[in-house]
């Protein structure tokens, strides 16, 4: 006849290091357990823009500036550009009679240009992210390439109108992000109702501003604040 084993005689069958064995290690995942609440090894945190309820972000100072001139800058283009396909032979022939007729400049920097064409683009260049379309212009013996960005470099639009000055201004920093916030603006408003990739191989009609350097022999590269196809 077999006999059984009570829970008492079998506790009493397991050796004192065993034992010890078993404290240590409930003692070991008691422990893991409390340093887990006290200090979690994540931290989770909403996404960016979700279950935000606090205060937005402030205008920034250079949006604060743009705002009650934006409107202007684009009248001023509209109103005062140059058919660049007439003025930038003259400028290529003598830049400096050319600036001194058309253009706008700070001090002695390379003059800036308020400019509207007509052409056909035939070149997409979006492989960096400062990307431009090149239009072939009739009249000109050159192509010119209008910004699309995301990413707009230099300052034409800025020092083209003659309504920003950097007097206005206590630093070159402020006067930098102007520039910064006019260009981001400008291209809002030229692909407002058109996506620049849908420019390819079209006829369009723009506006925008450009600064000219003689030493530079890559197409001229215009900011543009108005795109039509």
């Amino acid at each position: 006849m077999t006999q059984s084993t009570s829970p008492s005689q079998a506790a009493s069958k397991v050796k004192p290091h065993q034992l010890q064995r078993r404290i240590a290690a409930s003692a070991a995942v008691v422990l893991a357990i409390v340093l887990l609440a006290i200090k979690p090894p994540f931290v989770i945190r909403p996404l960016p823009g979700h279950g935000q309820t606090g205060p937005q972000p402030m205008e920034s100072a250079a949006a604060k500036f743009v705002d009650p001139i934006w409107a202007k800058v684009l009248s001023t283009i509209q109103d005062k550009a140059h058919d660049v396909a007439k003025i930038l032979p003259e400028i290529r022939a003598d830049p400096n009679a050319a600036g001194q007729r058309y253009g706008r400049r700070e001090a002695t920097n390379p003059y800036n240009y308020m400019v509207k064409g007509t052409g056909k683009v035939t070149e997409m260049h979006t492989e960096s992210q400062a990307g431009t379309a090149i239009v072939e212009v009739p009249g000109l013996t050159e192509k010119i390439a209008l910004q699309i960005g995301p990413v707009v470099r230099g300052t034409a639009l800025r020092d083209a109108t003659g309504l920003v000055s950097f007097n206005q201004f206590t630093n070159q920093l402020d006067y930098a992000d102007v520039s910064k916030e006019m260009n981001k603006r400008a291209l809002r408003t030229a692909f407002s109702s058109i996506d620049p990739a849908s420019m390819a191989g079209k006829e369009v009609k723009f506006s925008g501003a450009f600064t000219f350097d003689p030493h530079l022999k890559s197409p001229v590269l215009i900011t543009p604040v108005k795109i039509e196809l």
